[in-house]
């Protein structure tokens, strides 16, 4: 196991592994535009460069890299076109070659650089990428939650149009997220919840969307959006709506994780399926803590739930059934691949420890602040303040 230190070089927003290299991305506030800083870091040589320095990268358009493997760095940009246009253009960085192209261009509305629109660009495949614009309408009644109007476009190298979505559920519902399980199966994400998102409240039901997690391919996904099919033939994992919320899931290992959450009950159930060979595990959880919604983790391939009370966090495995770890005395912060975080003071310094699984040997424990960390296999990289 190889541990490094690294020390964060400004406001850490995301960290990911492009092709044995770490991308960090950083936030930058420049109004009336916030930007980000791209950097990549070679473990190999310890050296970390910026991806076009002098270029402004905006961040109001959110890019998200949904194919496996990716060699390449995907960022936005913009001109003014006149007093009420502008044009994005998404490039990619290929951490390698050193090469820039320019992936897509569109032009945009001013509008997208205030709060009352965002926009989305999930990245299928090197050259198909589809944007989501999604703009809140303002009710009369504060009661009532702002209704969001989605639309998705499909940018593709190998036509000349870009071609509209006409799929009712992405058109109602909104894409939330859309994540690679491995080279060729992606999982799917539509809708949105107050608990993950600001511009939504709990108020009314006639507004409220529908949530959904899908299986599919990448490839099937493409050729479906393409042939602009009105339906657009998913695998359904589960759905939620109104009063149920499912949280952002995440891929850790070979298992799909998200917790579908019941704010009225204090209740959730998290659930594990394993994608490879569909082993699936489901817990309930009660009089959880809003606050505090992440408990689900997979730890070198197992399910666990994590329970924390009076200053405990408790670890159940949930194969066995077993309480087998727990800390008393530290502050839980997060599990990173085999790792467990954690946090102790003194009077004077913060301290970080890290337990080694499955034996729970203390690896580390130094006089760091620990931010954020990322890993691959045995090679595991801690950013601290």
């Amino acid at each position: 196991m190889n541990i490094n230190i690294l020390k964060k070089n400004g406001d850490l927003y995301d960290l990911s592994w492009k092709d044995g290299k770490i991308l960090e991305i950083y936030h930058l506030e420049n109004k009336p535009v916030a930007l980000r800083k791209f950097c990549v870091y070679d473990p190999v040589t310890n050296t970390l460069e910026e991806v076009e320095p002098r270029l402004e990268k905006v961040a109001f358009v959110n890019i998200s890299v949904s194919y496996k493997p990716c060699n390449e760095v995907f960022y936005a940009c913009y001109r003014p076109i006149d007093d009420y246009t502008i044009e994005i253009r998404i490039r990619a960085y290929n951490v390698h070659t050193k090469k820039i192209r320019t992936v897509c261009v569109f032009p945009e509305s001013k509008t997208a650089m205030t709060a009352h629109k965002r926009i989305r660009a999930f990245i299928l495949s090197p050259s198909d990428i589809l944007i989501q614009t999604e703009i809140v309408n303002k009710r009369e009644s504060e009661n009532l939650m702002g209704s969001i109007v989605f639309t998705q476009t499909l940018y593709s190298g190998d036509i000349q149009e870009p071609i509209p979505l006409i799929e009712e559920n992405f058109n109602n519902n909104g894409i939330n997220s859309i994540i690679p399980l491995g080279e060729s199966e992606i999982l799917v994400k539509t809708g949105f919840s107050f608990l993950e998102d600001t511009r939504l409240s709990v108020a009314s039901k006639n507004d409220a969307l529908i949530e959904s997690v899908y299986r599919t391919t990448a490839k099937r996904l493409i050729s479906d959006i393409k042939q602009q099919l009105n339906h657009i033939d998913m695998y359904l994992i589960t759905t939620t709506y109104f009063d149920k919320y499912i949280l952002r899931p995440r891929v850790i290992d070979q298992f799909i994780v998200f917790n579908i959450v019941d704010v009225r009950s204090k209740s959730s159930e998290s659930l594990f399926i394993n994608y490879v060979t569909d082993e699936k595990f489901t817990v309930r959880n009660t009089d959880i803590d809003l606050k505090d919604l992440r408990v689900a983790y997979v730890v070198n391939n197992d399910p666990y739930i994590r329970r924390t009370a009076n200053g405990i966090s408790e670890f159940m495995n949930v194969r066995t059934a077993e309480n087998d770890i727990s800390f008393m005395d530290d502050k839980f912060l997060t599990v990173l691949g085999k790792l467990f975080v954690l946090e102790s003071q003194n009077r004077k310094h913060t301290y970080m420890k890290l337990y080694n699984y499955p034996k729970m040997d203390v690896v580390l424990n130094a006089k760091y602040t620990f931010f954020a960390g990322i890993c691959n296999q045995n090679d595991y990289f801690l950013y601290t303040e």
